[in-house]
């Protein structure tokens, strides 16, 4: 029971219900560089050129997977770190937002515009 009240974040969300936590993006960048070596295309753009910007884009799944690897969830550590609505209960000792007086303030409400409505295809 422990565990599953630290997969409800500060803010409200459901970490199961983000692709980070369930590891689809981990899962995507991982397949996307399977195929990336299966192919040789490193190999295929040196020899045929036509990409300019394939050493960048390989960096790019380099530091997708630095940041989207893993996430334990906000309140066992993971998660951004600064990251307003985290900093705000963390402040005010509160569990999560729906234990403030001042439920929903500004911050919540930018957050939610911002990350609720993401889809979550697993749901």
């Amino acid at each position: 029971m422990l565990e599953e009240k630290k997969l409800a974040g500060y803010c409200g969300m459901y970490c199961s219900a983000c692709a980070i936590h369930t590891g689809e993006i981990r899962t995507a960048v991982s397949r996307l560089r399977e195929l990336v070596d299966a192919y040789e295309l490193a190999r295929v753009v040196q020899l045929f050129g036509g990409i300019e910007g394939f050493p960048q884009f390989l960096k790019v799944l380099d530091d997708l997977e630095t940041m989207f690897g893993t996430c334990v969830g906000c309140k066992a550590g993971g998660g951004w770190s600064d990251c307003p609505v985290r900093k705000c209960c963390i402040g005010k000792n509160l569990k999560s937002c729906y234990e403030c007086d001042e439920m929903p303030c500004q911050e919540l409400l930018k957050f939610r515009k911002r990350h609720f409505l993401l889809p979550a295809p697993h749901y």
